[in-house]
């Protein structure tokens, strides 16, 4: 774990969750991370703009697995339940490039606002969220995809950019898949029949519903082994 200031740990402003091995927190007075959450081993957590107030927000029994890197300059927030493989990249900020007479490591920052993954989403190994978006709630985006626009919640999205491939229609109860405009109009239109249920009534139902107290250390790694 980095120690940004000299006798201090950082661990200790994170109660109740768990850290694998060589995780380095840059800007921990930044940073608020819900209990029973785990982040596993090498993982990054970096708050590019230090100046003040809680820019990346990560809630409760969120797994951020093994190589992740979370890269905050404006708001960055993480819904509770969450699950991230592997190699996850999330950032909401990118280098400047505009002048070539300049290093581009001295040309400043480029950033695009805020960045929300709601709740209980599952992004799979190797994804990159990229940008100012919002990944809509209990959405899945798939192995090696890119995200560069907004997913609508209850979606499944795959590919370089990433599109929707499934939705989750209320009415019938069942994901479906998506091939053209004609079935997201269909799924709208059965959504609006039926809402979904918005983020606060989604959240305390994941709750509700849920019996994990805790994610286990064991997620993160740290040399650890079950028999």
């Amino acid at each position: 774990m980095l120690m940004e200031e000299e006798n201090h740990d950082p661990l200790s402003d994170f109660q109740d969750v768990a850290f694998g091995v060589n995780v380095q927190v840059i800007g921990y007075s930044c940073i608020a991370i819900g209990p029973g959450t785990v982040v596993g081993d090498n993982s990054w957590l970096n708050v590019c703009d230090r100046s003040g107030g809680r820019r990346l927000i990560i809630g409760s029994k969120v797994c951020i697995g093994r190589n992740a890197m979370i890269n905050a300059a404006d708001n960055v927030e993480i819904g509770d339940f969450c699950l991230f493989a592997p190699r996850v990249y999330i950032s909401n900020v990118d280098h400047e490039y505009k002048d070539v007479t300049l290093p581009i490591v001295a040309q400043g920052l480029r950033r695009y606002g805020a960045m929300i993954v709601e709740e209980n989403c599952w992004l799979g190994i190797n994804t990159v969220l990229s940008g100012g978006l919002t990944i809509g709630r209990g959405s899945v985006v798939a192995a090696n995809s890119v995200v560069l626009a907004d997913v609508p919640p209850f979606s499944v999205v795959a590919g370089t950019p990433a599109r929707v491939i499934k939705m989750y229609d209320p009415e019938l109860m069942e994901w479906r898949p998506i091939r053209s405009a004609k079935d997201m109009a269909q799924i709208d239109k059965a959504r609006g029949r039926h809402p979904l249920p918005d983020r606060a009534h989604y959240q305390a139902s994941l709750h509700a519903n849920s019996r994990i107290d805790r994610l286990p250390a064991v997620i993160t790694g740290r040399g650890q082994h079950l028999p």
